[in-house]
């Protein structure tokens, strides 16, 4: 390893994480399975890598150099005189590296191994750690890459939606209301199983998707679970995950088989309604705080009075939405408080809900980018809720 010593004033960011690690997706532009060591030196990124992954890492990442693990451990299993034929661990490659460079600090994320982190301070390394979404704060604001790599994880959500109307269509309402496709009972789970398969086939895996009847959506992240019964709503929620760059697509949307009620009708306009307020407030200056506080006044002004911080909460309860790139949740996250502002560049969802025990849930969610002047749209499904 041919390395120039020179003394770094400003810490030098230190990763340790595999690409399931969003910061380290975003960093290496690599995907690898296990974890590994990698660092900058100035505006340099740099990354060890094993026999395994060196030359695909070499042709493939966005590292400016990479260097051979084994090298390097024996280099530093000489420099601390290690065993004869031990080699280092990351605590001595990392002391190793630093000293090789003139590294005085490493700053690290907030996911950064807590085990390696004590380590090191232990062998004398200086770590600072970074807030959270502040390691790599311009992964806030999206490339048209970004965009278009999320544009294209919502066709997967698009292509869900489609599978559960034709299911709803073509399904058969019998005795207590129960539905039946294929001479079979139609379940949250036999839709899961649909929009899973259309996801894929649009390059995008959908795991942990909502598929929550009546009052179980209710509870927002309840998955769904048993029979799909006619004037049920249905909050369809799918948020799949694409494997060749790791970028999410995140769209809910509301079914009901036969005919709504009043009730179920005027709560599923209102969040509409609610959803094209906030869409079109969005854009570059406006806070978070500011649009989510604008839907909560909108949704009491309808008569709709939200219960929050409870065992049981009703109306709306959680946050209007959220950033989304290589997290399915990231950072903005619109709440009321919030005081940051919309910048170019930005993706984020908009998802106002309102549930009601007895009525059930309605969620409606799509994903904008912030323009200059204001936003656009890059999630597309109908908005047709109730299946004959």
């Amino acid at each position: 390893m041919a390395a120039k010593k020179t003394n770094h004033s400003s810490p030098s960011i230190l990763m340790h994480a595999c690409s399931d690690d969003p910061d380290m997706l975003y960093f290496s532009q690599f995907h690898a399975s296990d974890p590994y060591l990698a660092f900058t030196l100035g505006r340099r990124k740099i990354a060890l890598a094993s026999v395994l992954e060196f030359g695909r890492m070499r042709r493939e990442s966005g590292f400016d150099e990479v260097l051979l693990l084994p090298e390097v451990q024996k280099a530093a299993a000489r420099r601390f005189r290690l065993p004869k034929g031990e080699l280092a661990g990351n605590r001595d490659v990392v002391r190793h590296l630093a000293r090789e460079y003139g590294i005085r600090e490493f700053l690290v994320g907030d996911r950064f191994p807590a085990g390696l982190a004590l380590a090191l301070r232990d062998a004398g390394i200086k770590l600072s750690a970074a807030a959270p979404g502040a390691l790599f704060p311009s992964r806030i604001q999206k490339t048209a890459a970004e965009v278009e790599a999320i544009r294209q994880g919502n066709l997967g959500s698009a292509a869900g939606f489609r599978a559960v109307a034709k299911a709803l269509r073509d399904s058969k309402v019998r005795a207590g209301g129960q539905l039946f496709l294929g001479g079979k009972v139609l379940t949250a789970e036999r839709l899961r199983g649909l929009i899973e398969t259309a996801a894929m086939e649009q390059g995008g895996i959908a795991q942990q998707t909502i598929v929550a009847p009546g009052d179980q959506a209710c509870d927002c992240h309840d998955q769904g679970t048993g029979p799909i019964r006619a004037g049920e709503l249905i909050v369809v929620d799918i948020f799949p995950r694409r494997p060749a760059d790791g970028y999410w697509g995140d769209m809910t949307r509301t079914f009901l088989k036969g005919k709504a009620s009043d009730a179920q009708r005027r709560m599923v306009r209102a969040v509409r309604k609610a959803e094209q307020l906030a869409i079109g407030m969005i854009k570059p200056g406006v806070t978070g705080g500011a649009v989510h506080r604008a839907v909560e006044a909108f949704f009491r002004k309808e008569g709709y009075e939200a219960v929050k911080d409870s065992e049981e909460p009703s109306g709306f309860f959680h946050g209007l939405g959220h950033g989304l790139g290589l997290e399915v949740h990231e950072e903005p996250f619109m709440r009321p408080t919030a005081k940051w502002k919309f910048k170019k560049g930005m993706c984020v969802t908009v998802e106002p809900g309102l549930y009601y025990r007895g009525i059930g849930g309605c969620r409606w969610e799509d994903v904008v980018h912030l323009v200059p002047g204001g936003n656009e749209l890059i999630s597309k499904a109908p908005y047709k809720w109730e299946i004959p």
